[in-house]
This record gives structure tokens, C-alpha cells and sequence, in this order.
């Protein structure tokens, strides 16, 4: 059976100089990076608050792979991250990050934070739908209760993390890995308190997960869910573990409403599991309760736009100099096995064919981010920012990082308004410019 949707004719009722899809960390680069530069900026986000993975699925933790290396936060995230700490402070008894954000005072620093940049805001609002003429986007379709609303802008960043722009405007694109499209595992993170702090000495967080691995590893936990390894949050003084990060549902696309549905309840049933385990088998945990259950599944990876320059691995693990970079980052991989695979060693050889990929930073090891792989191939007005950038599977566990997300975000911003300053396609901006702006944002290029 088929239905005919019928044909509708939408008002544009909202206009800006700059459209940003996507509240996250790449989308609040964006915002903030071309609101300051004085153009009208209007963001859109899904979610009833901005953060992305870091307040929707608790991904608090964002830096921690910095510690003891030469390297620190920069632009847009450094500030955010330092203006964070300094208003809210943070509970936090762990020495393991300090700095680490506390996820529901970051959605009021949020709505704060865009207020004072003059950032429009409209939460609730999930972009479905793309109406393009002659390789230009003429508005974006979001659904609202009271039916759809077109917005325009001289240029729209995506933003999205899924490239949910670029995929309505008939771009394309790869998802997952070269063989068979899979995707890394979703995962459902949460919170528990009543634990005893007053029994938690030193980083007895990270010796219990230690423990869990091992026992993982050794099939002696008796759990289905096929993660080793339990990464935690912050632990109050109230006993409050701000994160559990262990609940993965793989074979998922990311993408596909019955995937997400199965993904989120497989991921329920891992963190009772999981919950029992640690009240069970360790005695600082025996009386520690859920609290709550992350809102969404959170995923690692799906579409990646294909852009005007493709990233490989083999550019990043070469360093490759790049005269248009807007970013250079640690080199530092992170990839869960999209398969559930316990095997392999951890190398980036493995390209995520042989279990994970976790790749610690090395010295002063780094890569670079090109600003060709944000600027996506057949559309005129769009800019990508974020994991969906172009770029293969294996490079993505690289960029994927939150704070160079938002370095990404805060690239695309610029660009956007160069774009618009000098009416130019953004594929035609002069990169040297934009580097210019870069730096004054505090984001070091060579």
C-alpha cells in the first residue's frame, strides 16, 4: 500500500544569516564563532536542551585523554569548559578529571551562554525535511506541534552528528565500515548513588573497573552485554557516580527508528545487569540505586558526508600538512568494536576489522583537520561541522572528539560569515582568512 502525501505551501517565517542544525558541541561552536563575528545566528536543536552527548548521554568526561600530555583545551571549548568550573564548581572527589563537567548545570550555563552571544535559540525543533533548488538549500522543514515551519538562511551548517541536513538535501554519503556499514555499538549511560564515599579511598573507581575487565576478559562476570571495560563518572560526596558507561547494543544503525527502539531497550536490560553486578560484588557499592537512565542512546558514528576533500587515517597517522587546516588535534583513536568482537589489540591496523581501537596519545603526536572535508560536495550553502564531516571510518574515531567537534563547529561559524561578508560560495572562501580568525579564537594552527 502507498499514500500520496499532499503538496503544501510554507511561509517562511523565520530568516537568518546563519541556520546552525544541532545543539551539540560542533553546533555550539558554530553558533557562538559566527554570532561574535556580529552576523544573525539561529540554532536548532531536537533535544529540550543544548549539549549534545554530553548532557543527553551523559558523556561528562570529555578531555580526560589530555592528562599528563603536552596538549590542553582550546577556543570555544577551553572557555566553556573554564567558565563551567568557575560558576558551578564541581562535586567532584575523583582526581581523575577535575575539570570534567557536570551535565545538568552545563544545559543552564547553555541557554545562558547563548542569550549573552545573541544566539537565537528553538529547542524542539527536528529538521526531517530539505527543499533545495539548483545545488542551493532554500529552507529546512521542521516539525513542530503545530505542524511544519520553514526556516531559511544565506548559509546552514549541519551540525547534526548524523548529517541529518546533508541527507535530506540528497548528499552523499558512507556509513559505518567499508565492508559491511557497521556502525560503532549505541550505548545507554546512567547515574547511581549510595555509594560510600567515605570507603573510597584513593581512585577506587578506577581499580573496580579494572577488576571488571579483568573478570570480563576472563568470562567470570556471567553479564551478556560483550563491553569490557566500565568507565565511570564523577563521584560526589553525596555518592552520587555521575556516569556509568557500560550498556552497549550493537549491529544498530543509527539512522533506523526500529534499531534506535531495539538499541534502547537491549541497553535497559544491560544496566540492570550491570547495576546488580556492582551492588553485588563490590561492598562500597552495596547500596547504591539508579538514579536515572540517560534520555537517549548515544552512538559514536553514522553518516559521514562526502565533502570536497576526503580524510583517510593514513593523512592523519602521516601527519599531513594541509594548507587550508583548521585544526590540529592529538592524535589520539577511539573505536569500539562495531562487530562486539573482544579480539585484537587495540591498533589502529586493525581499521576496526579486529576488535577496538583505542590509540593513547603518543609524545606530541598530532593530526590535522583540513577545512575542504567540511564542505560538502553538491550544495552550494552548507557546511558540515562535527563527526560528520568527510572523512572514513577508521579517521572518525580521531575526530570524533568532543572538544575538536566544537573546534569544528567554531571553523564552520567563521567560514559561514566569510561566506556571507564577501558573497562567496563557502567552497570559494580565502582559508587564509579564516586560520586568521581561528587563532584569534584561541585555536592553535601552524
Amino acid at each position: 500500500m502507498k499514500v500520496i502525501r499532499p503538496q503544501m505551501e510554507l511561509e517562511i517565517k523565520r530568516k537568518a544569516d546563519i541556520l546552525v542544525v544541532g545543539g551539540g558541541p560542533a553546533g555550539i561552536g558554530a553558533a557562538i564563532s559566527a554570532a561574535r563575528l556580529g552576523k544573525k545566528v539561529l540554532l536548532l536543536e531536537k533535544r529540550g536542551f543544548l549539549g549534545g552527548n554530553i548532557t543527553a548521554c551523559y558523556v561528562e568526561n570529555c578531555n580526560h585523554f589530555l592528562k599528563g600530555t603536552p596538549f590542553h583545551s582550546e577556543g570555544l571549548y577551553k572557555e566553556i569548559e573554564q567558565k563551567c568550573y568557575e560558576i558551578y564548581g564541581n562535586d567532584n572527589i575523583r582526581e581523575k578529571n577535575k575539570m570534567a563537567f557536570h551535565s545538568e548545570y552545563l544545559k543552564i550555563f547553555l541557554d545562558k551562554f547563548m542569550k549573552e552571544n545573541k544566539v537565537e535559540v528553538l529547542l524542539h525543533s527536528f529538521v526531517n525535511e530539505v527543499i533545495t533548488r539548483r545545488n542551493q538549500i532554500e529552507a529546512v522543514i521542521i516539525q513542530t506541534k503545530q505542524g511544519p515551519e520553514a526556516v531559511s538562511a544565506e548559509i546552514i551548517i549541519d551540525a547534526t552528528g548524523d548529517g541529518d541536513v546533508a541527507f535530506g538535501a540528497g548528499l552523499p554519503f558512507e556509513q559505518g565500515r567499508e565492508k559491511d556499514g557497521m556502525c560503532q555499538p549505541g550505548t545507554v549511560n546512567f547515574r547511581v548513588t549510595g555509594a560510600h564515599t567515605e570507603e573510597m579511598k584513593g581512585e577506587r573507581l578506577s581499580e573496580i573497573s579494572n577488576i571488571f575487565t579483568k573478570e570480563s576478559k576472563e568470562g567470570r562476570t556471567g553479564l551478556v552485554c560483550s563491553k569490557q571495560d566500565i568507565p565511570f563518572g564523577r563521584l560526589t560526596k553525596a555518592g552520587q557516580i555521575s556516569y556509568v558507561n557500560y550498556s552497549c547494543a550493537h549491529g544498530i544503525d543509527p539512522t533506523d527508528i526500529e534499531g534506535l527502539t531495539r538499541g534502547e531497550m537491549e541497553c535497559r536490560e544491560y544496566i540492570l545487569e550491570i547495576y546488580h553486578y556492582l551492588k553485588n560484588q563490590f561492598h562500597e557499592l552495596r547500596d547504591i540505586e539508579i538514579t536515572s537512565i540517560a534520555p537517549e542512546i548515544g552512538f559514536r558514528d553514522s553518516r559521514r558526508i562526502r565533502g570536497e576533500y576526503y580524510l583517510t587515517i593514513e593523512d592523519m597517522e602521516s601527519d599531513r600538512q594541509f594548507d587550508d587546516a583548521i585544526a590540529v588535534f592529538p592524535r589520539f583513536y577511539d573505536m569500539l568494536p562495531p562487530d562486539g568482537t573482544s579480539s585484537g589489540n587495540g591498533k589502529v591496523e586493525g581499521k576496526g576489522y579486529d576488535g577496538h581501537i583505542f590509540e593513547p596519545i603518543v609524545d606530541e603526536r598530532t593530526f590535522q583537520v583540513p577545512y575542504r572535508a567540511l564542505v560538502p560536495a553538491g550544495i552550494n550553502n552548507l557546511l558540515l561541522a562535527g563527526r560528520c564531516i568527510s572523512a572514513d571510518h577508521v579517521a572518525e574515531s580521531g575526530i570524533r572528539a568532543i572538544s575538536l567537534c566544537m573546534m569544528m563547529g567554531q571553523a564552520a561559524g567563521a567560514a559561514a560569515v566569510l561566506a556571507v561578508q564577501d558573497r562567496v560560495k563557502p567552497a570559494d572562501i580565502d582559508y587564509k582568512k579564516l586560520q586568521e580568525i581561528l587563532r584569534k579564537q584561541d585555536i592553535s594552527l601552524p
